[in-house]
């Protein structure tokens, strides 16, 4: 099945869709999302109505704006999970989404494993990417957690391999552009319009640390899906130099997401919903 055209190659062959969201409603499905504090700045404000979260025009729209409350930066929505309705394990995921690439924003689409199906002792994270207050460019970064412990496979943040620049960024913020994430038992790979831009192997020797954490069985659990369009603000745990917003100037951040595609062959690859 070639879908849309938008990925070529084999991450479709065999699979079907098996869930998805085409953001058709008059609002979000509650069915297919929730809310959750997947990452918090204490100098923001979080609300869920209109104002940052509408599913409108067949697209969910995000908008992180200015906070009305005295004392706080910004106002904007937790993250928008399918934590507790649906996670999955090997297969491709895709979204259509208009992406803020504007300075202090943050946008991400990513992945967390979901607890009950977890098992190993870690809690592992794949970032499909993130944009760090950049004007022309996305990463993808992977994580570890637990124990108090974090590891972070190095060359992300925007910095090395796993990054991709537009080539063109002057309309960019007005364009639409597909991304996609495929997941098998060997490797995760990253793209951008149909073009693979990283991948990285799935075992025991391509590890971050051999001393924390070790091991890559936690990219084997099921995982869960998470949308949030946060911004950089000294209250937030990591605000790099040159990366905080700039007040109301910035403001305010939109993140518009077309759909959301999930591409599975059921005989090799597993969802769970709730």
């Amino acid at each position: 099945y070639a879908g849309d055209g938008s990925v070529a190659g084999p991450v479709k062959t065999g699979r079907k869709l098996v869930w998805s969201d085409e953001f058709d409603g008059t609002g979000l499905d509650k069915a297919k999302w929730n809310f959750r504090r997947t990452m918090y700045g204490k100098d923001c404000q979080y609300a869920h109505d209109a104002r940052t979260v509408r599913v409108e025009d067949g697209c969910l729209h995000m908008r992180t704006l200015p906070s009305p409350d005295k004392g706080g930066r910004c106002l904007l929505s937790e993250g928008i999970t399918t934590h507790d309705g649906m996670a999955w394990k090997y297969g491709y995921l895709e979204m259509r989404a208009k992406v803020p690439y504007r300075h202090g924003a943050w946008p991400s689409f990513w992945m967390q494993s979901t607890a009950r199906y977890r098992k190993v002792d870690y809690l592992a994270e794949v970032d499909i990417f993130e944009a760090f207050s950049s004007t022309n460019a996305i990463a993808a970064n992977i994580h570890k957690w637990g124990g108090g412990k974090h590891v972070m496979l190095k060359g992300g943040e925007g910095k090395g391999a796993r990054s991709y620049r537009f080539a063109d960024p002057s309309k960019l913020n007005d364009e639409f552009h597909v991304y996609g994430f495929e997941w098998n038992p060997n490797e995760m790979a990253f793209f951008v319009d149909g073009t693979c831009y990283y991948s990285c192997p799935i075992d025991e020797i391509h590890d971050f640390d051999v001393k924390q954490l070790p091991g890559m069985g936690g990219f084997h659990d099921f995982m869960f899906v998470i949308f949030n369009n946060e911004v950089f603000t000294p209250g937030h745990g990591w605000c790099p130099d040159g990366f905080e917003l700039d007040g109301a100037k910035d403001l305010p951040i939109d993140y518009v997401i077309d759909w959301i595609r999930l591409w599975q062959d059921p005989r090799t690859e597993e969802l769970k919903l709730r």
